[in-house]
């Protein structure tokens, strides 16, 4: 690679971003359209998508030869493009999570718990196979939400919506409609049993992630739980809170419950990371993860000596988000984790448990996790040019740009998952909290901790076993993001 690539693709970006600014609304109208119906936005987003694959993707040189397909003049949905060129290897797609989106704005705070919603999470099930007849199992409930306030809980049933029996054709009411009555239900012997009707409106609210923090006692120790279900940066003050706890307390070994965690920020994963941690190896600031780039990337970093290396680190001091944190005096001093994992588990949560396998005991439990390796940068128009015309700014993209690896250049997840040490199944079904020592996964990871359950206690051998339908997943799912001013990026220095 010539070593003046990087100044000529920097160069002619200054330039397209030229062209774009010359593009503005007094020019041409926004709904107006070309001879071959691209409208101005879609043109001006063709371009940008574009741009960013060209030099940003991971996989830049694999899709080289579709990138065409972003035609500026003959293009008018490249929302769709993008997704249809993302890196495949024949019929099995490895870029599941690379996404253009016309609205940033409402992107980035989606991912950061701020959505319109109930603030609860149903799992949907076939209620008899070949039948559309389903019912939902509410597995979490936010709080503060309209949910938790019309009184809604884990293990709750979901029979009925609106006076209509829960079917395949309008199960997406639960998590897309903005009112909605639930009728409730208990199952005896498989047979639905009405309970009682609640209505809720949903609200524009931030969803905390962090669900549980227990400690529980026995065999002359302490064990720490906590459930987290999103890396998002508002919850980070209450993660060191509870950690300076676990620490008070003399927790020793930790239960991290990611089962429902489909990922999130990549600062988020090191800070709770370092609070993880032996603190011999966050003091001497030993590597926590390392990211692997494009041939391009790679070749810049290099001749700028500039590392590609994350270490664990106490001071976490970013002006531009108003993150400015120490996780100094609350390093739990833990022996182990326990890591409670499952389908639903991915990105961040896969790198946080990857990241501390070379330092320490993680033993993991419950079901194969996603199977997210890479990490992506979400970039507004504005983080690639330096001057965007108003019909523009609002777009942007979350791009894969590196494959994170452990201080062992280990990626356990990869390509398709974590494999859990003990299975064991979640089961919304059960009326058991999260938090609750009888909870299913809670409790085979307190059995494996060394706590002796009773033999006599009962033990409800009658949950039913549905087929799951398929459901949306949280706009955080499947994200390792990495946000471009906190990073190496070309020109963010």
């Amino acid at each position: 690679m010539s070593p003046n690539k990087i100044k000529t693709i920097l160069y002619s970006f200054s330039i397209i971003g030229c062209l774009l600014c010359s593009c503005t609304n007094e020019t041409k109208d926004i709904d107006s359209t070309s001879i071959n119906g691209v409208t101005e936005e879609t043109e001006l987003a063709n371009i940008f998508a574009r741009d960013v694959l060209e030099l940003y993707y991971y996989w830049n040189e694999e899709i080289s030869g579709e990138l065409n397909k972003l035609d500026p003049e003959t293009n008018s949905n490249p929302i769709a493009t993008v997704e249809a060129i993302r890196y495949h290897d024949g019929e099995n797609l490895i870029d599941k999570w690379t996404t253009l989106t016309d609205n940033m704005e409402e992107f980035t705070n989606s991912v950061q718990g701020v959505s319109t919603t109930y603030g609860y999470t149903p799992v949907v099930y076939y209620l008899e196979e070949n039948s559309n007849r389903l019912i939902a199992a509410v597995a979490y409930v936010s709080k503060n939400s309209p949910a938790e306030k019309a009184g809604l809980k884990r293990g709750d049933l979901i029979y009925e919506i609106n006076g209509n029996t829960l079917t395949t054709e309008n199960y997406m009411d639960l998590y897309y409609s903005s009112q909605i009555t639930l009728s409730l239900a208990k199952l005896e012997d498989y047979e639905i049993k009405p309970t009682e009707e609640l209505s809720i409106t949903s609200v524009e609210m931030y969803e905390n992630p962090i669900l549980c923090d227990s400690v529980y006692s026995f065999n002359n120790k302490k064990v720490g739980y906590l459930a987290y279900s999103s890396f998002d940066l508002t919850s980070i003050p209450e993660l060191v809170d509870i950690c300076k706890k676990f620490k008070q307390e003399g927790v020793k070994e930790l239960i991290l419950d990611l089962r429902y965690n489909g990922g999130g920020y990549v600062i988020t994963e090191c800070a709770l990371a370092s609070m993880l941690a032996p603190e011999v190896n966050v003091t001497n600031k030993d590597i926590f993860e390392k990211e692997d780039y494009n041939e391009f990337f790679t070749e810049y970093y290099k001749k700028n000596d500039i590392s590609t290396i994350t270490r664990f680190e106490t001071e976490y001091n970013y002006d531009d988000i108003d993150l400015n944190i120490s996780t100094k005096d609350a390093n739990i001093g833990l022996e182990k984790i326990y890591g409670i994992i499952s389908g639903n588990s991915a990105s961040a949560s896969e790198a946080l448990l990857s990241g501390l396998m070379p330092y320490m005991n993680v033993e993991l439990i419950g079901k194969q996790s996603h199977g997210k390796y890479c990490t992506g940068w979400m970039l507004s128009t504005e983080d690639a040019y330096e001057r965007v015309p108003e019909i523009i700014k609002n777009w942007g993209i979350y791009v894969m740009v590196s494959i994170y690896k452990n201080a062992k250049d280990e990626t356990p997840c990869m390509p398709n998952g974590l494999t859990p040490d003990i299975t064991s199944e979640d089961n919304p079904f059960e009326t058991y909290q999260l938090g609750d020592v009888n909870e299913a996964m809670l409790k085979t990871a307190l059995i494996k901790a060394g706590k002796v359950y009773s033999s006599s206690r009962t033990i409800k051998s009658n949950i039913p076993v549905f087929k799951k339908a398929r459901t949306p997943q949280k706009t955080v799912f499947g994200k390792r993001i990495i946000i471009p001013s906190q990073s190496s990026m070309p020109g963010s220095e």
